[in-house]
């Protein structure tokens, strides 16, 4: 059965659902841990509504996609570039941010500069609120450790593969040096008193 230890909650997203997360952290004051893993910190493709809140989203550049070498598609250059001033308003707004978030970054991502991204989150959340995790080599998708690197897979609506990027053995040790860094975070944050075991 699921259990709820409460009084705070912790949220982890990966991708889009990293995007959900920041904003779950922005505007729901019961999110006091958010794992923010390979996302972006401004709504892209679909708005945000919450309450009377409307964040327009920034469209895709569904122009700029690129294939890799097997074939995948490679979306990196999909997202605008989110300090244009006219996608200001599109910036889901971390600095309301009560809790803290751990942002997760594979340097070897092909989907998002996620990198770029939890910087700018970074720079407008309140001080402390918040530290970057950067693995070079490893891709988009950073999962538990043990899980195998998944470079490229087909997503729903996708065409064709999506490159995910990753090198096998930087990305290995990412998975393994965050697993233990996320565990110590929401141990830290939520005062897990189970202990998780690798």
């Amino acid at each position: 059965p699921l259990q709820v230890r409460g009084p705070g909650l912790g949220v982890v997203g990966v991708s889009k659902g990293a995007e959900v997360a920041l904003a779950m952290a922005t505007f729901l004051p019961q999110v006091v841990a958010t794992v923010w893993i390979n996302g972006t910190a401004y709504l892209h493709g679909n708005p945000l509504v919450y309450k009377d809140v409307r964040i327009p989203p920034i469209p895709y550049c569904t122009e700029h996609v690129t294939f890799t070498e097997v074939g995948a598609l490679d979306n990196s250059r999909i997202f605008a570039d989110p300090r244009d001033p006219a996608y200001r308003a599109s910036a889901i707004p971390v600095e309301k941010i009560r809790g803290k978030v751990l942002f997760v970054v594979g340097e070897a991502d092909r989907s998002f500069n996620s990198k770029l991204f939890a910087q700018l989150a970074l720079e407008r959340m309140p001080p402390q609120s918040g530290r970057i995790l950067s693995y070079p080599g490893a891709g988009h998708l950073i999962e538990p450790p043990g899980s195998p690197l998944c470079s490229n897979s087909s997503i729903r609506g996708a065409p064709r593969p999506v490159a995910w990027g990753g090198e096998l053995e930087p990305h290995a040790k990412a998975q393994e040096d965050s697993w233990r860094e996320i565990v110590q975070f929401l141990e830290l944050q939520l005062g897990l008193t189970a202990t998780m075991k690798l």
